[in-house]
């Protein structure tokens, strides 16, 4: 029979293994490898390490909501969405998130085999009004029932 300090001691060991072998292993953006889409008005440069971009990623969750994820390459202070479908207007919604981890959003009771159009972009705000990236955009259809 196993004692319980045999198994905290086994418990540590795979702690500590793990722990090793996470700081051996190089972390990278998902968006790293991404193509830079634009810089703001400003100009604030034409590539990606030091251009102003943001990263978009469109999935069907498992509950059956579409999921919008975003980030960005910069600290920027907001982001914006405009989401449209076939016979339905855009709208502009004002998102959760800020930096360069940006957030995500969710849109409830998607149609499937619709086309789904999401736009993302980045912004700085300034005493002045705001200075935003391009709208990067994607189509989506949600596929199933």
């Amino acid at each position: 029979m196993t004692t319980l300090p045999h198994h905290c001691a086994r418990l540590l060991v795979a702690i500590v293994t793990t722990a090793a072998l996470l700081a051996l292993t190089p972390v990278t953006s998902a968006h790293a490898t991404e193509p830079c889409i634009g810089t703001t008005s400003n100009g604030h440069g034409p590539d990606s390490d030091s251009g102003d971009c943001v990263y978009v990623r469109v999935y069907t969750a498992v509950d059956g909501r579409i999921i919008v994820t975003y980030s960005g390459n910069h600290d920027f202070d907001f982001y914006q969405l405009r989401w449209s479908r076939p016979g339905r207007a855009e709208t502009q919604s004002g998102v959760r998130g800020e930096g360069a981890a940006g957030s995500w959003w969710a849109l409830n009771n998607a149609w499937s085999n619709t086309p789904y159009t999401f736009k993302v972009q980045a912004c700085y705000s300034s005493l002045f009004g705001s200075d935003c990236t391009p709208w990067e955009e994607q189509t989506y259809v949600k596929r199933g029932r």
